[in-house]
C-alpha cells in the first residue's frame, strides 16, 4: 500500500498502512496564516471619523484692506464638529497657524520680549468654536511688497485627545486663502477695497449645517 499526502489549504488526508493489510486513515486539517487587516483598518477608520468634522473656515486679513508697504494679518474660525476634544497653542507668542504666501508678501522676522509672552492653550469640545490669528505677537509681520492677487497657504496645527489614546495625537489642516493687495497712494481704487471673500463681522457667526 502507497502512503499518499497532499499538501492545500484543505483538509488532508493521511493513509498509513497498518497491520494485517488494513489502512488508518486519519484527517488533518491546516489552516493557512492569515493577517487580521480588518481589525487593522477599522481602528484607522475609526480615527479619522473622529477628527473629519473639525474646520478651519471664515479667514480674512487683518486689516480688511491690506495697502503694499502695510503690515497685515490673517484671522480665520476654528469650529469643532467632530467628536473629539482638540487643543492647540493660541498665546500671545504662539499661534497655531503657519503660513506661506506665492508673492507679494515678505515675512519679517523681530525680536520679541520674552517678559510679554503668555503661553496659553485653547481647548474645544464638541460644537465649540475659537479664533486664531497669525501673526499674535510671535516675532514675525507679514508685509506687503508689491500689488496684485495673493495666495495664502495656511496649515493649522492641533491635537486630538481620542479615547483610544493615552497620548494627544497630532494633526494639522491646511486652506488657501486669495486676496488682493492694493497699490499705495490716491492712485488706490476704493472700489475694489475688499481684498478678502469672508469680512470680519460682529454680528454672531451662523455656522453650517454639518
Amino acid at each position: 500500500m502507497l502512503t499518499t499526502a497532499s499538501i492545500s489549504a484543505d483538509p488532508v488526508l493521511a493513509v498509513k498502512k497498518g497491520g494485517s493489510n488494513t489502512s488508518i486513515v486519519k484527517t488533518v486539517h491546516k489552516t493557512p496564516g492569515k493577517t487580521n487587516t480588518a481589525a487593522t483598518t477599522s481602528t484607522t477608520t475609526k480615527k479619522a471619523n473622529h477628527l473629519k468634522g473639525v474646520r478651519v473656515f471664515h479667514i480674512h486679513t487683518v486689516p480688511s484692506k491690506v495697502v503694499v508697504g502695510n503690515t497685515f494679518g490673517l484671522r480665520a474660525l476654528v469650529f469643532n464638529n467632530s467628536t473629539a476634544t482638540i487643543r492647540f497653542a493660541n498665546g500671545t507668542c504662539t499661534s497655531p497657524l503657519s503660513i506661506t504666501f506665492n508673492k507679494n508678501v515678505m515675512t519679517e522676522h523681530q525680536t520679541t520680549a520674552t517678559a510679554s509672552c503668555k503661553a496659553q492653550q485653547v481647548t474645544l469640545k464638541t460644537g465649540q468654536q475659537s479664533f486664531i490669528l497669525s501673526p499674535n505677537l510671535s516675532g514675525i509681520s507679514y508685509r506687503a511688497t508689491a500689488p496684485g492677487i495673493t495666495n495664502a497657504t495656511l496649515t493649522f496645527k492641533y491635537a486630538a485627545l481620542l479615547t483610544t489614546s493615552k497620548t494627544p495625537i497630532s494633526y494639522s489642516i491646511t486652506k488657501v486663502h486669495t486676496f488682493i493687495i492694493q497699490p499705495s497712494g490716491p492712485q488706490s481704487n476704493p472700489s475694489t477695497a475688499a481684498t478678502t471673500t469672508n469680512s470680519l463681522k460682529s454680528a454672531p457667526l451662523k455656522l453650517p449645517i454639518p
